[in-house]
């Protein structure tokens, strides 16, 4: 999903081709934009989710920051995603290339479109991965997700799911 102005070629070749990084309990998942996952489907069906998002709050709108600013908004994000009563889990987000560093990111289970669109929005963020009940990580801009279906608690379908 694109944004109505579509996105800069280059920085939407670099999103697609970064490897998104999860440190699930079973070992290290990857996922890949429009690449169905069996290892995400299979953590999907243990928790009983049907969907899941891979968020960062590092170098908002591709702007680099310092690793303190970098880490203490990361903190902030997981602090955001507790509230809500979900738990994150560590990942980051890692360009093959080595031309951009890797991202710290979180990836949280059962976390519903909406919410994540707000968070990424929230965390000056172009873009996040959200996978639905088929397991294909997906890239969305933030700009895209302008009207989407309201939050819900993680863990639960919305009518848009």
């Amino acid at each position: 999903m694109q944004p109505p102005d579509g996105p800069d070629s280059a920085l939407d070749a670099a999103y697609r081709r970064t490897r998104y990084e999860v440190d699930a309990p079973g070992g290290l998942l990857v996922l890949q934009i429009d690449a169905p996952s069996v290892g995400l489907a299979e953590l999907h069906r243990q928790l009983g989710v049907t969907q899941s998002a891979f968020l960062t709050a590092w170098n908002p709108r591709s702007v680099p920051r310092t690793a303190a600013q970098n880490a203490a908004a990361l903190g902030r994000l997981r602090l955001r995603i507790a509230e809500l009563g979900a738990e994150p889990w560590p990942g980051r987000g890692r360009d093959p290339t080595g031309a951009w560093p890797a991202e710290e990111s979180l990836f949280v289970p059962g976390l519903e479109i909406g919410i994540a669109g707000a968070l990424a929005a929230d965390f000056g963020q172009n873009a996040l991965v959200y996978a639905a009940a088929d397991a294909v990580p997906r890239l969305l801009w933030v700009s895209s997700l302008a009207g989407s279906d309201p939050p819900a608690a993680p863990g639960t379908a919305t009518s848009g799911s």
